[in-house]
């Protein structure tokens, strides 16, 4: 049986604070979620992402977010306001997640429901493992967040 929400968190585990969403990821897999909502560590995924949703009506996105914001600053955006793509960092071959999500409008293949948690990073410094000590601290909240827009979602079925 397919769950009724994705948690989809991406990020470079290499790129310093890009790496927010997965680290997102792991803390969400410890804490005691509803079965009918998964957790996918998606690292970098382009156009992936619509494979990834497939068939799922209700979808979170975590990902890092770059716009001018204090480092650990928590955006939520949904589906019909979507951040500008410059928002958030580049993905393989040039797509990000705002590209990934434009693409999926045009050939119909959005989920139902769509929400982006953005958590503003500090850098993406290439080959350095590790969060700043801002983005970091802003982990836990970012994670009340996704529960706290995952609950609403799913009220409405």
């Amino acid at each position: 049986m397919k769950p009724d929400l994705f948690i989809i968190c991406c990020g470079n585990l290499y790129s310093s604070d890009d790496a927010v969403g997965l680290h997102i990821a792991w803390r969400l897999k410890e804490s005691n979620l509803p079965d009918r909502v998964q957790v996918i560590e998606a690292g970098t995924p382009g156009l992936n992402l619509l494979d990834l949703w497939e068939g799922i009506e209700k979808v979170i996105i975590v990902d890092a977010v770059m716009s001018g914001s204090d480092p650990g600053t928590i955006h939520v955006f949904d589906g019909a306001s979507l951040p500008p793509r410059d928002f958030l960092p580049l993905c393989l071959h040039g797509f990000n997640v705002i590209d990934a999500i434009d693409m999926a409008r045009k050939l119909g293949r959005l989920p139902g429901e769509l929400r982006i948690i953005g958590v503003e990073i500090l850098t993406e410094e290439a080959f350095y493992e590790g969060l700043s000590p801002q983005v970091a601290a802003a982990v836990p909240a970012a994670c009340e967040k996704v529960l706290e827009e995952a609950e609403k979602m799913l009220a409405a079925l």
